[in-house]
Order: structure tokens, then sequence, then C-alpha cells
């Protein structure tokens, strides 16, 4: 009989894969560091090739290990997406979501499809509101939103942190000479969301420029203006790189600055708590938090 290595023991390879780190595995899975080690030291001995390689007190995966939690990983996600399309046949109905424009313009709309094929019974309307705090409309079942996470007396859940830095076009960065220190950023137009000046304030004020910049420019009611208006050579956008990754792969932005800085926000997806218990809901919180585990394991996107 076929000896298998239990779930719990693969669920802590491959997030030890991801991020590399025995504290960051922890925290994910909600265990102590101890039981991370030993898991991945049990599972280590049922297999036939050292799974991991030791420096002093440290441990990492060896390439054999490395592989092997990929084919785990792809495994694992054929166990769920099995499950999953059973599961979906059961789920109907509408569902409104709404989100900020740079979310659903930026990362979601390339997505939305998945969600339609997995669950093909839910007729989804996606709308957008620019007022990030505002979780009150009672026609929406979900939000998609920008904030610290405190929502009182509605259900949150955390979808991904981000990180920021300047963006422009390749054009507007050959125009302007090429940036050589962020001090040039004072001659050119910076592209701001109504709101948003404080991470603009944060961002210069560390690379040692004076945050009174961040008041000069151009300010636009959403996300998508602004960054439309990068794309367009209209100036320098302070950018998300979650929602602005693929403008980023695809050349049509570039960073003129080294410096990343985590950013004070982060997005959730909120839902008051009998929203939150619908199939419909619960279908499409599984489903976005699933897709973007799946960018990040992929992309690398902090």
């Amino acid at each position: 009989m076929k000896h298998y290595p239990s779930i719990q023991a693969l669920r802590v390879l491959t997030s030890f894969a991801r991020t590399g780190s025995v504290e960051e595995t922890a925290d994910e899975l909600v265990l102590t560091r101890s039981a991370v080690t030993y898991q991945l030291r049990l599972l280590e001995r049922s297999l036939s090739f050292s799974l991991l390689h030791r420096a002093g007190t440290r441990i990492g995966l060896s390439s054999e290990g490395l592989a092997y939690a990929h084919d785990v990983r792809s495994a694992l996600n054929m166990i769920s997406d099995s499950a999953q399309r059973f599961a979906n046949r059961s789920v109907s109905g509408t569902l409104v979501i709404c989100s900020t424009p740079g979310f659903a313009g930026g990362w979601l709309c390339s997505r939305i499809a998945k969600f339609n094929e997995a669950f093909p019974d839910v007729k989804i309307i996606l709308k957008t509101q620019t007022l990030l705090e505002n979780v009150a409309n009672e026609e929406v079942d979900a939000f998609i939103t920008f904030g610290n996470g405190h929502w009182p007396e509605m259900t949150v859940s955390h979808l991904v942190d981000i990180r920021i830095s300047p963006v422009c076009s390749p054009v507007f960065l050959h125009q302007h000479g090429m940036f050589k220190d962020p001090k040039d950023l004072s001659s050119v137009p910076l592209l701001n969301i109504l709101g948003d000046e404080t991470d603009w304030e944060i961002w210069l004020t560390a690379a040692g420029v004076d945050p009174f910049l961040a008041h000069r420019g151009i300010t636009f009611h959403d996300g998508n203006l602004c960054f439309n208006a990068a794309v367009y050579s209209q100036g320098v956008a302070l950018g998300d790189h979650f929602t602005c990754r693929a403008a980023l792969e695809s050349g049509m932005l570039v960073m003129p600055f080294e410096l990343v800085l985590r950013g004070r926000r982060s997005y959730y997806l909120v839902s008051s708590p009998a929203k939150a218990e619908t199939p419909t809901v619960g279908a499409f919180s599984s489903w976005i938090k699933a897709e973007i585990m799946v960018r990040h394991t992929d992309d690398d996107v902090a």
C-alpha cells in the first residue's frame, strides 16, 4: 500500500516554497515556527531524496525540494479544482460587486471571465465607486475597497497588500532626460488620486524630497484616470504595483526610481454579515482570494 504524506505537511511545503521563510509560513498557516520545521523534517523523512538544505540554523529547500513543491502545488490545485467544479453547480443568482476603479480596471476586469467560467449560473454585476470608505449601499453584495481594514459591524477579508513607487510612460521619461534624482520630480507634473496625497508625501519624504510637491500637479477623481494620464505621458503617478503590474510588464509604464515602499493601506473584500453568508458572495470570496494567491505565487508580487 502506498504511503501518502499528510495534507498539512504538503500545505507547509508549498507555503514555505513561496515565502522562503519559516516565520512567514508560520504566520500564514497560523502555526508555530517549531511546528513548521517539524512538518518539513517529517515530510523529508518520508521521501527518498533530500528535501532541505541547511546553513547553520537556517533551512531552505534543495533544488529537488523546489521541484517537488511545484508538483505538489499543481496536484493540490487539481484536487481543489475538481471539487470546486462539482460544488459550483449549486451556486446561482445575481452578485453585485462594487470595486475601486483602480482595482477593477487594473486587475479584476482582466480576470472576471474566469469567475464566470467557474460559476456559470451566477450573473455578476460590477460597479465602481471612488468613495473608498463607503460600504453602506444595501444594493451591493460585496465591496472591494482600499483602507486599513476597519469597517465595524461588517465582515472584512484581507485581499492583498501593495507596494508603491512612481511610474510614468517610457516616452515621458525620455522627454524629460531620464531622471537622475527624485528631486527632478519638482520640474514635472505629479499625477495624484483625490484623497491619496499622503502616499505621495510619504514617498517623497523617504526619497529626501520636499513632501509639499505632493500637492502640486494634477489630481484625478479615480485611479483609472490617473494611470491613463501616466500612460499618455501627462506626468508621473504613484503606482500601486498590484494594479499596475500588467502595464509595467508590457512596458506601457516604467519605474524611474528604485525606491519602493509598502503602502499604508491594503485591499479588502467587505460585506454585511448577512450577505457574507450567501453562496454567491462566498463563491466570489473564495475565487478572488485563490486568484490573488496564484498571482503572488507565479509573479512574486509583494
